[in-house]
Order: C-alpha cells, then structure tokens, then sequence
C-alpha cells in the first residue's frame, strides 16, 4: 500500500493511533486526507495486532475542517468546463465523505478522540460517531454550515441531538453555535478536559488501559450500542450528502462561499474553515 501523506498511523500493544500530520495546513481535509482517514480506520480495524484506535492530531488545531479553496477551484473548473456542477459535487462526495463516514459508523473496535485544539465542520461531526473523545483545554467546537450555505453532514442531525439534545445541537448546526472544551462536557460532546501540559498524556493513558482490555468483550460491546442505530445512521448520512451535493451546486451556496473566502483572506494567516 502506499504511504500515508496526510496522517501518521502507528500501531503498539494494541492501540492503533492516527494522526493528522499537516499542521501548518491546519490539517484541513483536503481531498487525499479524506481518503486516506478511511483507508487508515479500515486497515486498523481489520488487524489482529489492534484492540482499539486513537485519533488524534499534531499542531495548535485538531482540524479546521474541509479546505474551502480547493473546493472553489475544482468547482470553479468544472464550470469552465461546461460540465454539471451538481453531478460533480455527488460524485465527488461519495468517493470522500461518504465512505470516511461509513468507516466510521462501522467500526468494530473502540475508537478514541484526542482533540487537540480547535475543530471544525467535518472533524466535529465524524468525531462524534466516536466512543470516547477528550479535549485539551483549547479545544473548540464548530460547525459553520448556515454561513456557508451547506448543511448538516456526518450524521450531525441526528447524532448531536441524541448528546447535547435537539436546543443545543441546533445552535450548533443552525445557527454556528462555538462550544469551547468546559461547554462540550457540559453537554456530554466530549467524557473530560485535560490542560494543555498534560492532555497527550492523559489521553494515550487512558487510550492505552482501554486497549489493554479483551478485545472481543470490547468489540462485542460497542456492537450492542452501535447496532441499534448503524442502520439509521447509514442512511441518514446518505441523506445528508444528497442534499450537501445540491447544496454545493447552488447558487446561495456559491454566493456564501465567496463572501466566507473573502473575510478569511482578509485576516493574515487566515484559512478557510469547515
């Protein structure tokens, strides 16, 4: 197979950890991340030698989610080109976030959460299909989609309402809603918070005891809690990306997208976020 560029996967006494890699990109999801991300937790899961899975990240930011401008420039061309705009995004979309969400949703073995620092978009919803997730203290959580002109993804309208309840997951999703680390426990996104001078060490400890655990107690456990709703969720995640597909092609979108690109470029060092 060959090498991961986007993550860095490692594997020892029986905790699989993926990392992001790209951090002075701010490990934004472009097109080789998303791919790559699914590769990762589909190999891991099939390893004899892996009991359960870590998450995780390098840099100040968890993710900044999505890469907006390679997304306006492929959209950009493909209009140039004459071609539809609305059956690229789908075609698009299902080679990438569909099947890194269908990886997610079918993990047979625990998968573990350290965020880092600030997410967003679609490193807030996949992580939530996770089994535990921890947050350093300056971990934020943002899911901009309303600005944009998009819509929910990662089986967010289902899945935020079922942890923080239907109030709270629709500030968050409707109206941009930033929940900061204490927040997100407060609302049950995240199990706990660590400071920033101990949060990877806390987490590898904890991710570590749960991989030391028997595995197939593990796995048939989270089979008991995941299987009730993996159907629903597979379906709703293809709901979603329909609609996010329509909602790339649309003009409310493009217009959103151009004003978001231009107040980001507008602040140095700024990257498009999602």
């Amino acid at each position: 197979m060959p090498p991961y560029t986007t993550l860095q996967v490692s594997v020892s006494d029986g905790l699989a950890t993926i990392c992001f890699c790209r951090p002075d990109k701010l490990n934004s999801f472009v097109l080789d991340q998303y791919k790559e991300l699914t590769r990762a937790l589909r190999e891991c899961d099939d390893r004899d030698d892996v009991r359960a899975l870590l998450l995780t990240a390098q840099g100040k930011y968890f993710s900044s989610g999505h890469d907006l401008k390679s997304q306006l420039s492929v959209s950009k061309k493909v209009l140039e080109e004459g071609g539809d705009l609305q059956e690229f995004s789908k075609k698009l979309i299902w080679e990438t976030s569909y099947e890194m969400v269908e990886a997610f949703i079918h993990l047979k073995k625990p998968l573990v959460v350290g965020v880092n620092g600030p997410a967003f978009g679609i490193s807030v919803t996949t992580m939530a299909l996770a089994d535990v997730i921890y947050a350093s203290e300056t971990a934020t959580f943002e899911t901009p989609f309303m600005r944009l002109g998009l819509c929910a993804e990662g089986c967010s309208s289902v899945v935020f309402p079922q942890i923080m309840g239907r109030s709270v997951a629709n500030e968050m999703l409707l109206m941009g809603r930033r929940l900061d680390a204490k927040e997100a426990k407060e609302y049950k996104f995240v199990s706990d918070v660590f400071s920033q001078a101990v949060f990877r060490q806390e987490v590898e400890k904890r991710a570590k005891m749960l991989a030391s655990l028997p595995p197939e107690a593990l796995m048939q456990t989270k089979k008991l809690v995941r299987d009730i709703d993996r159907r629903l969720l597979s379906e709703v995640n293809e709901r979603e990306l329909t609609l996010l597909a329509e909602r790339f092609a649309h003009p409310e979108c493009a217009e959103a997208l151009m004003k978001f690109m231009k107040s980001q470029g507008a602040k140095k060092g700024g990257r498009a976020k999602l």
